[in-house]
């Protein structure tokens, strides 16, 4: 695909000025000199950005995701895991609402249904939402910015998909709009911060500059969530599910070929190819609430 792309501000504090980090897939990743915001720029224009999410975003080589639905019991542990870790901050005896926002295959959706909550999803991939739909899913197919609703919702989930935003002061606003006076808003993005991207520079994976467009720390979302009347109430460091082609296909990514290879033989001389672990990948698990 052909992408046009066009500079754009710091999301953060609306400045020009900025100095190079990385360049990844032709794109340069820059941190803004004023308040040190890390962002693509300059990147595919809001306009595509939408169009590429539109249509087999879940089934792409190049850009998002290669086997989605492969790894369909990983990430039904993660979504499981990280509501979990929520909990505590969840509003109690009264029925939840819920909106997971880029919902993709409706695993959350069936976590959440699960658990008895009220489950709604929003989701750009059109084929996604037609699925769906046919499995007895309430879903929208729209983005954050133009989604409206009667009710307001307890828990409101964006499970590493603030990252793919473009206006991240009108997704907050939405957020603050749509959340119910004692709800949570639940996020999981990659960190920059984070020890992970530190050890592996620019070849840290989750440097995907075509879709992750910006690059958060627990300040810069602080930040964020403060001027838009949320606030920060639980963040930790984050990580996901995985299993024996998740570890080789990352050290593959890394460029470790012969620990790639040396683990595959490994897991299987040991039988271990259906095991499954937990690991951190770099991200931030995150909490908010209304001032």
């Amino acid at each position: 695909m052909e992408f046009t792309t066009q500079e754009y501000p710091c999301s953060l504090c609306n400045s020009n000025n900025t100095k190079p980090l990385v360049v990844k897939l032709g794109f340069p990743i820059v941190q803004c000199a004023g308040c040190n915001f890390v962002y693509v720029n300059p990147r595919i224009t809001n306009e595509q950005l939408q169009n590429i999410y539109q249509h087999n975003y879940f089934k792409n080589k190049d850009y998002g995701y290669v086997g989605y639905e492969l790894e369909k019991r990983l990430r039904i542990k993660n979504f499981e895991r990280w509501l979990k870790e929520a909990a505590p901050f969840m509003p109690v005896n009264k029925p939840v609402n819920a909106l997971d926002v880029g919902c993709a295959a409706g695993y959350c959706l069936d976590v959440m249904k699960a658990k008895g909550w009220n489950a709604e999803g929003l989701e750009l991939d059109a084929e996604m939402c037609i699925n769906l739909e046919k499995d007895g899913q309430i879903v929208y197919h729209r983005s954050l910015d133009n989604f409206e609703t009667k009710h307001r919702y307890q828990v409101i989930t964006l499970f590493d998909v603030i990252e793919h935003i473009p206006v991240i002061d009108a997704a907050f606003k939405q957020l603050s709009h749509l959340l119910d006076a004692d709800g949570i808003v639940i996020m999981v993005t990659p960190n920059h911060n984070s020890f992970q991207r530190k050890l592996f520079r620019k070849r840290w994976f989750q440097y995907k500059p075509i879709e992750h467009i910006q690059y958060f720390t627990r300040q810069s979302l602080a930040v964020f969530a403060r001027r838009n009347n949320l606030q920060i109430i639980h963040a930790s460091k984050c990580g996901q599910y995985g299993d024996a082609h998740f570890l080789v296909t990352r050290l593959k990514y890394y460029h470790f070929i012969f620990l790639s290879k040396l683990f595959d033989k490994i897991f299987q001389l040991l039988n271990l190819k259906n095991r499954f672990f937990y690991t951190g990948t770099g991200s931030l698990f995150v909490v908010f609430k209304k001032m």
